[in-house]
């Protein structure tokens, strides 16, 4: 039997009476989800044919637009492209292009959807073109329609958004939302109303809402369910499918795949609203044959094209295998990365206590809170496994690490110190890891747990694959001071040769000069530590522990980098001999006179530092003033010559930036750019820098930032993302720089 039998039943007469009493039996009897889902199954191709028509066409129009206007400015995240800067230029004007076109589309295709969806359950096929063009005529109507029917759920939307901005509570605005959405959603039958019996717009809007108050609770539940809830988890469950297809074909499957699903969504939503209209009518009028009649008198008449599976299947393709060559062949060089947050979307909701808020709970903990927020990322290194490993501290607790089991961090397992810190009042200031792999930490405690005024001393700790101990259980103290460690940066470095350059800054009491002293070991457990003569210097304050950095040279000299908190200058110490006897101070960068108050701690400065093979550095650091940031390419040791190039321009940024130099003697720079909202890579060779976006900011400017090689030479970036309470850590590895080659 066929569809249309199925639906009216056996015909008796020529004149339809009988058949129309046959349909609407018929249509009281069934359930309208169940039927409709039938329908969408059985007339897909043809059904499909209107949006395959306009709706598509318009999408490879709108996408082959796009690239010239995205230009450089796209990333590949996963095998699948992201928008790593703001909308700005032509951009916002495409988008708003996309969002008419969409509109004005939609307001054709899914009329013509309904009018071919009714036709076939009426007995009355219409073909596809016969639909659009009777859309099209009723298409001014519609889109009064919708324009008022879009200000209703704007509406909707906007109580929630401001219900959700005042309470901690989300299931409350959320329960109010669905209410709305369910008294306002028989408005949609306005489509159908409208098309199909030749209403105007509010007309159709009054004969929706007519029609469906006798069943309004079943009626407004089946809508809702069957426009917006069945789209939706559908739409869930290709993302969580899609997450399962291989890297080199996710963009051709993705772009299939949502084609797809954006034209299924159409029809369904067309024969659902068909179906519903009908079943109300059905119920609702006393008389419901004569109306039913005057729906198929009012169809355009036209003869029924016949379905060709083929041509639909191409067209269908076409679009996500467009998208896909795109992505495959790259052709305007966007990087290509994999993100992976390592702490998805962790939020704290306000119920636990004071000291727990700044605390997270992942499985792994086996129901203990870690110590992490979104201000403990301290230091990314490469790791002793295939995956890299993140230093954390909250700062009052425990130090942690996040160990990565595999190199995209997707796999992880975390460390975290079962006692709290005995008398340590400051957190992991300093790290760095070992040719062997191992992780050696610095952490100041009291001397013999005293009180807080007392002696402190500054311990190592070494980290492994499986656990964290004290570095070696008898030495001398390795740099005891009295009083608070609180004006004391401290910055770690490896050797070449095993051992450790230990520097630090300590900020004299009166705030007007800074000295600066290097403690060398030669070997990790620093057994045997060799402090050398400090360097003054006046007017410099330094408190933060970003402003200090260390590194060792090519012989294993110490040579350190010290930042100004209130001035912006920004002075490096370096060695004349392997004891550094007399240690020689530059300053590359002058700072300015300051009158902001002596206990200002900044929230611009930090700076990062690393030495190349013939023992010139090279810094990376924000601008104290204006947060801009500078790369200093030093032409000697002691840098008396430098090169400078500012890779960007003012900006608010809250993380300092991380350098590392690559195979190729390149400086990589990763910093954060709080314009655009993304992260940054840039590649400098001198004074010449080329830049790329590789990753997007969603939530807000984190505090935390570093950058490591991994095993296989890319580029590791580690960032924090957070804005009020929702925050995440992100591991983002560069698999190609795309077209940024270097200079």
């Amino acid at each position: 039997m066929t569809a249309e039998n199925e639906i009216i039943g056996e015909r008796t007469k020529e004149d339809g009476g009988t058949e129309i009493s046959g349909t609407v039996r018929h249509i009281r009897r069934t359930n309208v989800l169940m039927e409709s889902c039938g329908w969408t199954t059985r007339q897909f191709v043809r059904l499909a044919t209107p949006a395959l028509i306009v709706s598509l066409p318009l999408a490879m129009v709108l996408l082959l637009a796009a690239l010239p206007l995205v230009g450089g400015a796209g990333v590949l995240v996963d095998g699948e492209f992201v928008l790593a800067t703001s909308f700005s230029g032509p951009l916002p004007v495409w988008v708003a292009v996309m969002l008419v076109g969409s509109a004005l589309s939609q307001a054709v295709v899914l009329p013509a959807t309904v009018i071919m969806a009714a036709g076939a359950m009426l007995g009355r096929p219409v073909s596809p073109s016969t639909a659009l063009r009777a859309a099209l005529r009723r298409a001014p109507a519609t889109l009064v329609a919708g324009a008022i029917l879009l200000l209703e759920w704007a509406a909707i939307t906007a109580i929630g958004v401001w219900m959700a901005s005042g309470t901690q509570a989300l299931w409350w605005p959320i329960l109010v939302m669905v209410v709305l959405a369910w008294a306002a959603i028989p408005g949609l039958l306005a489509v159908p109303a409208l098309i199909l019996e030749g209403r105007t717009a509010w007309r159709a809007i009054g004969r929706g809402y007519r029609l469906a108050t006798d069943r309004r609770i079943r009626a407004g539940l089946r809508l809702l369910i069957g426009l917006l809830a069945v789209p939706a988890l559908a739409q869930q469950g290709l993302v969580r499918l899609l997450t399962l297809v291989p890297e080199a074909a996710v963009a051709a499957v993705t772009g299939v795949a949502l084609t797809t699903l954006g034209v299924l969504t159409t029809v369904f939503q067309a024969v659902v609203l068909a179906r519903m209209f009908l079943f109300l009518m059905a119920h609702h009028d006393k008389e419901p044959a004569p109306a039913f009649e005057g729906i198929v008198r009012l169809l355009p008449d036209g003869p029924p094209a016949p379905a060709r599976p083929v041509r639909a299947l191409a067209a269908l393709l076409l679009p996500g295998l467009l998208y896909g060559g795109i992505v495959l062949v790259n052709p305007l060089g966007w990087a290509r990365v994999t993100e992976t947050n390592v702490i998805e979307d962790w939020v704290l909701d306000g119920t636990q206590s004071a000291r727990q808020q700044e605390m997270v709970r992942p499985p792994e903990s086996g129901g203990a809170w870690l110590p992490l927020s979104h201000s403990s990322l301290v230091s990314l290194h490469p790791g002793t496994g295939r995956g890299p490993v993140m230093v954390t501290d909250d700062r009052t607790t425990h130090p942690a690490l996040i160990r990565c089991a595999d190199a995209a961090c997707r796999d992880t397992s975390y460390w975290w110190a079962e006692q709290e810190r005995n008398g340590a009042t400051d957190p992991i200031e300093a790290g760095t890891q070992l040719s062997d792999g191992r992780l050696i930490l610095t952490l100041w405690q009291r001397a013999g747990g005293r009180t807080l005024d007392d002696d402190f001393e500054l311990t190592l700790v070494s980290c492994d694959q499986d656990d964290c101990e004290p570095a070696t259980e008898a030495r001398p103290p390795l740099a005891p001071i009295t009083g608070s460690p609180s004006r004391t940066t401290t910055a770690l470095a490896a050797r070449p040769d095993g051992g450790l350059n230990l520097a630090q800054a300590r900020e004299e009491s009166s705030g007007k000069a800074t000295t600066v002293s290097f403690t060398l070991c030669d070997n990790p457990a620093c057994s045997r530590p060799v402090r050398t003569t400090p360097a003054t210097l006046d007017g410099f304050g330094a408190r933060s522990n970003r402003s200090l950095a260390v590194a060792a040279g090519p012989d294993g000299r110490p040579v350190a980098a010290l930042l100004d908190d209130r001035s912006g200058a920004l002075s490096l110490i370096s060695c004349t001999d392997s004891v550094c006897s007399s240690p020689r101070v530059t300053t590359p960068v002058r700072g300015r006179p300051s009158d902001r108050h002596p206990y200002y701690v900044p929230e611009l400065s930090g700076l990062s530092m690393a030495v190349r093979a013939d023992g010139r550095p090279v810094i990376a650091y924000r601008d104290e003033w204006d947060g801009s940031i500078g790369l200093l390419d030093c032409r000697t040791t002691d840098c008396a010559k430098v090169d400078e190039v500012t890779l960007t321009g003012p900006g608010l940024g809250r993380a300092r930036p991380a350098l590392v130099l690559d195979k190729a003697g390149r400086a990589l720079v990763a910093y954060q750019d709080p314009g655009e909202r993304r992260i940054v890579l840039a590649s400098c060779t001198g004074t010449r820098c080329a830049t790329t976006g590789v990753g997007r900011i969603r939530y807000g400017l984190g505090a935390g930032l570093s950058m490591t090689l991994g095993r296989q030479g890319r580029p590791m970036i580690a960032w924090a993302d957070h804005r009020d309470s929702r925050w995440a850590f992100n591991v983002t590895t560069v698999l190609d720089t795309g077209l940024l080659t270097g200079p």
